[in-house]
C-alpha cells in the first residue's frame, strides 16, 4: 500500500492537464539527467510487461486450482482466492497502466502521463490494500484456528469470511479513490491502517509461535522416546497439528514475501522525506513499485511450493494444457487440390 505526495490533486477535464497536476506523481520534465531516467524507465517497462504476463497466467491457474482443491477448509480457500484475485488484478490492470505511465514519461506526453499515472496509482492502491488486509485476515484466521480449536469450524464459516472479504474489497476501493478526492483523509487512513494491520498480523504469528512451541515442549515431556525423536525432527504431533503447522508456515512465508517486496518502495518514501526529491529518487521510485508488483508473480510460486495439493493440481493443469496444445499442433489438415498436384 503506497502513499501519495503532499500536494492535492486537481483534475481539469475540460482543458489540457497542466504540469502542476502531475507533481504528486513525481514527474519533473526539467531533469538534467533525463537520459538516465529514460533508460531506467525503459527497463522498468520491460520488466512490468514480462511480469504482467506471468502474474496473469500464474494467478488464473492458481484460482482454478484453488476451486478444485478439496483438502483446504472453505474459509481459508476463500481468503487465498481473494489474495490470488488481487494479484491477478495487479497483473491485468495495474502493471499495464504503470507501463503506459512510465512510457508517457519517456516521451514527455503529459496528458497521457497524468491519466495513466492517476488511474494506475488508484488501482494499485486498491489492490495493494486488498492484499494487505487479506494477509491480515489470513493471520487472524490461523490464530482463531488455534484459539478456538473445536469451535473454529462453527465460528469461522464461509458466509462470514465472504462478508469480511466483501467489506475489504469495497473499503479498499473507497480508500484508494480518496487519493483523487481528499489527500489528507487518504494519508490519515494510510498512516493509521498500515501499522494496525501489521501489528495485528505480527501479534497473531507471535502468539501462534509460542502456542506451538509450548505444545511441542509438552509433547516432548509426555511422549515416548520414539515420538520425542520424531518431534525433534519436526514430524511430531497429530496429522491435524502437522497440517496446521505447515499452513501457518506457508501463510507466514506469504506475509514475509509481501513485506520484503515493499522494502525498496518504503525506503524511497523515507529517503524522500529526509533528503527531499532528487533525480535518483525517480529511478528508485520506478524500481520500488516494480518490485511491489513482482510480488503478484511470486505468490503463485509460494502456493505451489508450500501447498501440496495446489502443486499437484497446477502440474496436472500444465500437463493437460501442454497435451492439448501438442495435439492441436499435430492435427493434419487436408491438402488442397493444388497441393496434391504439386
Amino acid at each position: 500500500m503506497y502513499l501519495a505526495g503532499n500536494t492535492s490533486l486537481q483534475l481539469n477535464y475540460s482543458l489540457e492537464l497542466d504540469q502542476d497536476s502531475c507533481n504528486k506523481l513525481h514527474i519533473f520534465f526539467k531533469d538534467t539527467v533525463k537520459d538516465v531516467i529514460a533508460v531506467s524507465d525503459t527497463v522498468v517497462c520491460a520488466m512490468n510487461v514480462l511480469f504482467s504476463f506471468i502474474a496473469v497466467f500464474a494467478n488464473i491457474i492458481i484460482l482454478y486450482a484453488l476451486c478444485k482443491a478439496s483438502s483446504l477448509h472453505s474459509p481459508s480457500k476463500a481468503l487465498l482466492c481473494s489474495l490470488a484475485l488481487s494479484d491477478l488484478g495487479v497483473g491485468a490492470i495495474v502493471q499495464p497502466l504503470f507501463v503506459a505511465y512510465r512510457w508517457a514519461h519517456i516521451n514527455d506526453n503529459l496528458p497521457e502521463l497524468c491519466t495513466a499515472g492517476i488511474i494506475s496509482h488508484i488501482e494499485g492502491s486498491h489492490f495493494s490494500a486488498v492484499s494487505f488486509l487479506t494477509m491480515t485476515a489470513i493471520s487472524l484466521d490461523r490464530f482463531l484456528a488455534l484459539l478456538l480449536r473445536v469451535r473454529y469450524h462453527s465460528v469461522v464459516t464461509l458466509k462470514r469470511v465472504l462478508a469480511v472479504l466483501l467489506v475489504i474489497w469495497v473499503l479498499s476501493g473507497v480508500w484508494a479513490s480518496l487519493w483523487a478526492i481528499n489527500q489528507r483523509i487518504y494519508s490519515f487512513i494510510s498512516i493509521l491502517l498500515i501499522p494496525i494491520c501489521f501489528l495485528i498480523a505480527l501479534f497473531s504469528y507471535i502468539k501462534i509461535y509460542f502456542c506451538l512451541r509450548r505444545q511441542t515442549i509438552l509433547m516432548r515431556r509426555h511422549a515416548h522416546a520414539s515420538t520425542s525423536v520424531e518431534t525433534l525432527n519436526g514430524g511430531g504431533g497429530t496429522p491435524s497439528q502437522i497440517r496446521y503447522r505447515k499452513s501457518v508456515i506457508s501463510m507466514f512465508y506469504l506475509f514475509c514475501a509481501f513485506l520484503l517486496s515493499y522494502l525498496p518502495y518504503l525506503s524511497h518514501k523515507i529517503l524522500v522525506g529526509i533528503l527531499g526529491w532528487r533525480t535518483s529518487m525517480s529511478v528508485l521510485f520506478s524500481f520500488g513499485l516494480t518490485l511491489v508488483y513482482v510480488n503478484s508473480s511470486l505468490n503463485p510460486l509460494i502456493y505451489c511450493w508450500r501447498i501440496t495439493e495446489i502443486k499437484q493440481l497446477v502440474i496436472s493443469i500444465l500437463c493437460a494444457t501442454k497435451t492439448a496444445i501438442w495435439s492441436a499442433g499435430n492435427i493434419v489438415t487436408p491438402a488442397t487440390p493444388n497441393e496434391k498436384q504439386s
